[in-house]
């Protein structure tokens, strides 16, 4: 008997230690090497089958050699974990190089699910950077940089970065916003430029103005009947039935209708999983892998299946028979209307993007400009000055987007609106290559994810004079309220051509509603509920805003 319990021990003994040396072999061989978030959920799926079936071989079947298998495989969690945690806390680069930040942020992005569980993500990367300065360890391998510096080295001519992991949100899909690799996204951003295009810009802002008189219809039928006007529903109509027109040739009718459509009712919750989900990429891919497809998982898949059907439509349809050439056709156009998997799978990810990333960032941004110009009508009279006494060879200016991109005070006013409001809040991640970069003096080591918030660099006030307030001439007779204008990048750096179709939007519908409407904040509205109820779900999802309009 005593040799058979200390043979007994020695068994669970010898299992209890190859579980430790497997742990730490599969830290330090494996998993510390490369990327793992895309395999995240095999990876859970695999090691929890392999511990069901040694806890059913042990429980239920009574295999002697399965108690041995039990406690092999609790040494390996456990050893696994603490190879993981002395890692990140003691021995990662970031951990050598002294970067602050909450000392749980060194072993585990977790607390940032926790933390942006209300959607808050924007304000909770503030208050990091009030207590830790301008660079902050907000993950075992993420730095999340404040300094207006790194825009340009993120992003500028001379990049040593490539995009986070969060672009592989929809992994296998793939798509130009969110192709990883440099090469292939440069070949492809080279065949959709014909999509942006002097001439099919022209043909898009076309559309773009037939939404605009829909959206001015909205509003006048408002002011003729004294009531004030939902704001944010009829630029959210307005973005989303442009954008849809720029996509597919279909507009969603939404402005017509001055009702939501229920395929965008399905996109806004869909896009509520990116709030609390898009610090951690990895835990994303479980979810969508692995979680039942009911609540808002069930708006995400509809949301795909959604826009994965209205392509192959297009494709049935081929891309000549469109009237009036949408972006599609373009890309179609250059696929040479292929339809190999390959081919298709870009036209179905590059159209779900362009209806996200076009419309809620464009909507977001012209709320915030008359939020401020209502809470500073001056600026509202300043620009109509402008366009009253502005030399334009169109009969109506506000067509004439070559002479509104001339206009001072216009100008001004969406730049400050777009500091203010911008486009992205702390979305855009990008990740170090072997070399690492410097941003504003500081080396930031290799294979690190870098976090950039917008919200909070566009409101330093060593780069902007009183930060907080709507100042327009910042931007026209006070430049130097303006002190490092770096720390502006409301679109990104070295988009020009993808870029002007949301500013062209933005130039259109200002001058359009400027020119034609006084407008004040309605009885009750303070104008504080746009950015106080921001959501930050990779785009921004402003609150509410209620103006009066009446007519000049």
């Amino acid at each position: 008997m005593p040799s058979s319990i200390s043979i007994s021990s020695l068994r669970l003994w010898v299992s209890c230690g190859g579980g430790v040396l497997a742990g730490v072999i599969a830290h330090q061989g494996v998993f510390i090497r490369g990327e793992w978030h895309v395999q995240a959920p095999a990876i859970i799926v695999s090691h929890g089958l392999l511990f069901l079936s040694i806890l059913v071989a042990n429980t239920c079947l009574n295999i002697p050699q399965a108690d041995a298998a039990l406690w092999m495989s609790y040494s390996y969690i456990f050893s696994l974990t603490i190879s993981i945690t002395l890692y990140r806390a003691f021995f990662h680069p970031l951990s050598k190089a002294g970067f602050r930040g909450p000392w749980y942020a060194r072993i585990t992005k977790l607390w940032h699910v926790w933390a942006v569980r209300k959607l808050k993500n924007h304000l909770v990367l503030d208050r990091l950077h009030e207590i830790y300065g301008d660079f902050v360890r907000t993950g075992p391998a993420e730095i999340t940089v404040f300094h207006p510096d790194v825009f340009q080295a993120m992003d500028g001519p001379r990049k040593e970065c490539i995009k986070g992991e969060w672009y592989d949100l929809l992994h296998p899909s793939i798509s130009l916003v969110t192709e990883r690799c440099k090469t292939t996204h440069a070949a492809r951003r080279k065949e959709c430029k014909r999509g942006f295009i002097h001439s099919a810009l022209v043909q898009h802002e076309a559309k773009m103005l037939k939404h605009v008189g829909n959206l001015d219809a909205c509003i006048e039928a408002d002011a003729r009947a004294s009531r004030p006007s939902n704001l944010r529903n009829i630029l959210f109509w307005f973005s989303f039935d442009t954008m849809g027109d720029f996509v597919f040739s279909k507009s969603f009718g939404m402005l017509q209708d001055q009702s939501w459509h229920s395929v965008i009712v399905r996109l806004q919750k869909a896009l509520s999983l990116l709030g609390p989900f898009s610090p951690t990429p990895w835990l994303i891919q479980v979810v969508l892998k692995l979680s039942p497809r009911i609540g808002v998982l069930r708006h995400w898949f509809f949301m795909v299946a959604w826009c994965e059907g209205q392509m192959r439509t297009r494709l049935d349809e081929g891309y000549k028979k469109q009237p009036s050439p949408d972006l599609t056709h373009y890309l179609m156009e250059q696929e040479n209307q292929s339809r190999d998997k390959t081919s298709v799978a870009w036209l179905q990810g590059d159209s779900l993007l362009a209806i996200v990333a076009g419309s809620e960032p464009t909507a977001a941004s012209l709320l915030g400009v008359f939020c401020e110009l209502a809470k500073h009508p001056h600026h509202a009279d300043l620009i109509y000055d402008e366009l009253v006494n502005a030399v334009s060879d169109s009969d109506d200016i506000t067509t004439d987007l070559k002479t509104l991109s001339r206009l001072g005070h216009l100008n001004g006013v969406l730049n400050e609106a777009l500091r203010l409001y911008p486009a992205l809040l702390t979305g855009g991640a990008r990740k170090t290559t072997d070399k690492g970069i410097i941003v504003g003096g500081t080396f930031i080591p290799p294979h690190t994810t870098i976090i950039a918030p917008r919200f909070t660099i566009s409101r330093r006030e060593d780069c902007f004079e009183q930060p907080t307030e709507f100042l327009p001439q910042r931007w026209t007779i006070s430049p130097k309220m303006t002190r490092n204008a770096a720390a502006f990048a409301p679109w990104g750096t070295g988009k020009p051509a993808v870029c002007r179709y949301p500013s062209t939007t933005c130039f259109c519908v200002t001058a359009t509603l400027v020119k034609k409407y006084r407008f004040r904040l309605a009885p009750g509205e303070t104008g504080m509920r746009v950015m106080g109820d921001m959501r930050d779900q990779f785009t921004p999802n402003p609150g509410g805003l209620d103006l009066c309009f009446e007519l000049r």
